[in-house]
């Protein structure tokens, strides 16, 4: 009995000197301890540092802009016809002067060889009654007529000749409705759209075709009020194309001197250079000046991406310390640093990236 309860006591205390010896061994009593400061820090390479410092760099504001044409055109018939061909289809070259839409002219034809026929048979008409006055002025001279016959005869002298005259103007008129019936391009350009097809009808006013030229594009957007006022014809600004993942150069050729009452803001238009891969209602970034303000610039090579977080090397009490940071714009081979840096730090690269520099 004496012994059932000796057992019953020593149990727990082994056991709970077991587990105390387990935590002991997990928090390392029984391991070599190496000395506070007797591991000596990592040397840097003093030729791959970088002494951090503020830049004075002109401030640029980035406005959401578009691509337009300046000449676009919207092609139509100027007469009521069946079509019978269309020459062209969206994204097609055109050239100033080139067949676009064919329409039925069989009844313009017939319309000017009927004119043809009124007019020959005036011609012959006049013909006669311009005979007829000079013999009545014959007779009258002798005598033989009396006034009211050379006044009929002059009558219809003049009648007759307004007659050819209208004849002729009819005639030139259904010429020039035949020369409706080939509808040709009005510039050189590009076909947008195309909104009808063979055998539709077409009338006065009803958009057929619409092109544009290329080499008019141009990047329009809107500025604020307090930007577009200190903005002026000629400024060379940057045009970023986000879909190009490209920067171009524009030039401002035109501010609306009306502004927007209710957004506050001035239509800005800057032309530029003609480029294939452009096209109309892409989406454009204007970047204008707007000051100067000063920045923290250090070189790529120095971030290091983690997923959607950037780090830079640090030295600080001559070991290399990681640094995270928030990054902007990319210049070429720098790169602005929002936060995370001061002037006067320094910044390095680890041992391996500087043997593999």
């Amino acid at each position: 009995m004496k012994n059932m309860s000796l057992k019953s006591l020593y149990l727990p205390i082994l056991g709970a000197l077991g587990l105390f010896i387990i935590i002991a061994w997990m928090a390392g009593f029984f391991s070599d301890k190496i000395a506070p400061n007797t591991v000596k820090p990592a040397p840097v390479n003093a030729q791959k540092v970088f002494q951090v410092s503020e830049q004075t760099l002109p401030s640029t504001e980035s406005i959401p802009a578009g691509i337009r044409a300046r000449e676009t055109t919207q092609i139509a018939s100027r007469i009521i016809a069946r079509i019978e061909k269309i020459h062209v289809r969206a994204g097609d070259i055109v050239v100033k002067g080139q067949a676009l839409v064919t329409l039925e002219n069989s009844a313009l034809k017939a319309q000017i060889a009927q004119a043809k026929a009124r007019v020959s048979s005036i011609a012959a008409l006049l013909e006669e009654a311009q005979t007829n006055l000079q013999r009545i002025n014959q007779l009258k001279l002798k005598g033989l007529a009396s006034n009211s016959d050379l006044d009929k005869a002059q009558a219809d002298f003049g009648r007759l000749s307004s007659d050819l005259q209208a004849a002729n103007q009819y005639e030139k008129e259904a010429f020039a409705a035949l020369g409706y019936s080939e509808i040709v391009s009005p510039i050189n350009g590009r076909i947008v759209d195309r909104s009808a097809e063979p055998g539709n009808m077409a009338s006065p006013g009803q958009p057929l075709l619409s092109l544009y030229n290329p080499l008019s594009l141009l990047v329009e957007g809107n500025v604020r009020e307090s930007l577009a006022i200190n903005v002026s014809l000629g400024q060379k600004i940057t045009v970023r194309l986000d879909a190009l993942d490209k920067s171009v150069e524009g030039v401002i050729s035109e501010i609306v001197p009306a502004g927007d009452p209710n957004a506050r803001s001035f239509i800005v238009k800057a032309a530029i250079q003609f480029d294939n891969a452009l096209l109309p209602g892409m989406f454009a970034r204007m970047e204008i000046e707007n000051g100067e303000t000063k920045k923290i610039l250090i070189p790529t090579v120095y971030v290091h991406n983690y997923g959607q977080l950037d780090m830079v090397w640090v030295i600080e009490n001559e070991r290399l310390s990681r640094r995270f940071v928030r990054l902007g714009k990319q210049n070429n081979d720098s790169i602005e640093v929002v936060s995370g840096l001061t002037p006067e730090e320094t910044i390095a690269l680890s041992g391996e990236e500087s043997k593999a520099l």
